[in-house]
């Protein structure tokens, strides 16, 4: 079935939820109301009538019941914001999939024009890689995200790995959504990560305190003896003594109570949706992906370590509660027990707690090629090669364009030559074709399908120098901003390592005679590396390289043509070199000659 029809199948399903969990949730409010009354009623009637205890008995099963609604409507509630935010995400992806417009975020904070690639392959920013595929929806994995498009798998074994759990998650359709979407109800803010860090580096001021230990237990036991003496005697000073010590107590704690408060305090909420993420993780059926079992078992305790821990923090907020902060404190050091089982938590569980966020987040990038995969069941899963480089591809096209105006075509590097020359008119087709490259070949080392009928490849460091920019800023001009570019390729290949090599129309801030001159000597320089790379050109000389170095460099083209005062164009590559011209026809047509 399309996931077009899925989605709004889907759309539909969430929306009649949606209205009767509202009705759901009406009737419980009602029910509160009517429990509530039911107690105040109670408590009149025992006055008026004699003080019978029946009355009592009434107030009580109303408070009850109170109680009981009250847990419903607060679990009502939760499913119903889980319920909204699955339609949300269902109406987003049906936008995607049908007009290839992107809600989802775009990672514009995560552009970089100094990075060997990204800017130039539209991997951050509005209509990019990075919007296409996200679907994370806390902080820790949309950074994990923008961590791999910059620096993806360079290990054929681990990108072949990396398939397979996408291929077991692309079909798991409810998973899918339902970390999605717990992952967007967390709503993690930077400050989140940074606070539970810093609490779990502060030294133990409490768990090895034995006053603190004793005095927790001891406290309730004299302040039920003093009451007892206070009823027998009428004497209310030893419990006045003992309220007053547990306060001093309280007192020479507070600074260090306080410094553990104010980093972990109002965390239950991110704490409860991360324990639901990873026993969503721990339960999921994964079939035979190493990589998903590996996280599965880090997350088996991890759900029920990390529910624990938002209970603890949920008890500490209590603290801001006044009855809690009086009554609670002076009878039984409410701080300090909550301080300790907070301190006892950290002491069994700080090693792990790092690894299982990392957990969530590793699954979210996971999610999002799985998500991106199960939307174009047309893409094929690239065949990784680690011993010859090699770039192969039949029916190529952009992932980002739609498919009715998606022209594919195919394009070989390594297998008989090293760099491709590809000349052509403007508009034809040049740098859109370089791009479609660029961008699966990212997608293929990160483990995602591609768009292409096939996708051998070896993996290599991309680098790129498309656009480049001048800068003001940093008194750098464009012809010396693209030759640090160049001279930053220059230093990584002699480095050694594979590199994939995507160049257009370099060298254009300087004069034909030179830039032809500087173009062909870096060519030539390049084919002493370890690199493979397609350069597109206007300089139609460039292409008597190939004679020279028949079997490293291959002339390809892009053509356009003139029929009855039209331009043409059909953006498919041929061998050779272009011959067609049109920048003078369209100054024609456009009135400017």
């Amino acid at each position: 079935m399309e996931p077009a029809i899925i989605y709004q199948q889907r759309i539909d399903q969430f929306q009649q939820a949606i209205n009767k969990e509202k009705k759901l949730t009406a009737a419980l409010s009602w029910a509160r109301l009517l429990s509530f009354l039911v107690i105040i009623a109670g408590v009149v009637l025992f006055f008026r009538n004699g003080h019978e205890a029946f009355w009592w008995l009434l107030s009580g099963v109303g408070a009850i019941s109170f109680m009981y609604f009250l847990l419903r409507y607060h679990k009502a509630q939760q499913k119903l914001q889980l319920l909204k935010t699955l339609l949300e995400l269902n109406q987003k992806e049906w936008q995607q999939v049908t007009t290839w417009l992107s809600a989802f975020e775009d990672g514009n904070e995560f552009v970089d024009d100094s990075h060997d690639y990204s800017s130039d392959l539209d991997v951050f920013g509005p209509s990019s890689i990075f919007q296409y595929v996200n679907r994370t929806g806390t902080l820790s994995g949309k950074l994990q995200l923008a961590a791999i498009l910059r620096n993806p798998l360079l290990e054929a074994t681990a990108i072949t790995d990396t398939q397979e759990a996408l291929k077991v998650l692309t079909p798991e359709l409810e998973f899918r959504q339902l970390l999605t979407a717990n992952a967007m109800l967390a709503k993690e803010e930077a400050s989140d990560r940074r606070e539970i860090d810093a609490w779990l580096d502060m030294p133990f001021h409490f768990i090895h305190n034995k006053l603190v230990n004793v005095a927790i237990w001891l406290s309730p036991a004299l302040v039920s003896a003093a009451i007892i003496f206070n009823i027998i005697t009428g004497q209310y000073y030893p419990l006045l003594i003992i309220i007053v010590l547990n306060w001093l107590l309280l007192g020479s704690s507070q600074k260090q109570i306080m410094a553990q408060y104010r980093l972990m305090s109002h965390k239950e909420r991110i704490l409860d949706k991360f324990s639901i993420l990873l026993h969503l993780i721990k339960t999921g059926s994964f079939q035979q992906s190493k990589l998903l079992h590996e996280q599965q078992e880090i997350a088996r305790e991890a759900d029920v370590a990390l529910r624990q821990l938002s209970r603890i923090g949920n008890a500490f907020d209590q603290r801001l509660n006044l009855l809690v902060a009086t009554v609670f404190n002076s009878v039984m050091l409410y701080d300090l027990h909550c301080i300790l089982r907070l301190e006892r938590w950290k002491a069994n569980h700080k090693k792990d707690i790092s690894q299982w966020f990392g957990v969530i987040a590793q699954l979210e990038v996971w999610n999002s090629f799985a998500t991106y995969a199960f939307n174009h069941p047309q893409f094929v899963y690239p065949q990784p090669q680690q011993d010859t480089m090699i770039l192969e591809t039949t029916a190529l096209g952009h992932p980002l364009i739609p498919d009715i105006e998606c022209v594919k075509n195919d394009g070989t590097a390594g297998k008989h030559d090293s760099f491709l020359i590809i000349t052509g008119s403007n508009m034809s087709g040049k740098s859109t074709f370089l791009r479609s490259v660029g961008a699966n070949l990212l997608l293929a080392m990160c483990g995602a399908p591609v768009c292409a009928d096939s996708f051998s490849f070896t993996p290599m460091r991309i680098m790129t120098s498309m656009r480049i920019k001048d800068s003001i800023a940093s008194h750098t001009s464009y012809f010396q901003a693209e030759l640090l570019r160049l001279q930053h390729i220059i230093r990584y290949l002699k480095t050694g390592e594979r590199v994939f090599i995507l160049l257009d129309e370099i060298l254009k801030g300087t004069n034909s005679e030179d830039k032809l001159s500087g173009s062909r000597s870096l060519i030539e320089h390049f084919l002493q590396y370890n690199c493979l790379g397609m350069i597109a050109t206007h300089d139609l000389e460039l292409g008597h390289l190939e004679a020279t170095y028949p079997a490293r460099i291959k002339n390809y083209c892009f053509e356009s043509t003139i029929q009855h005062d039209r331009l043409y164009f059909d953006y498919r590559i041929r061998e050779g070199i272009a011959r067609n011209k049109n920048a003078t026809f369209l100054m024609k047509q456009m009135e400017i000659i």
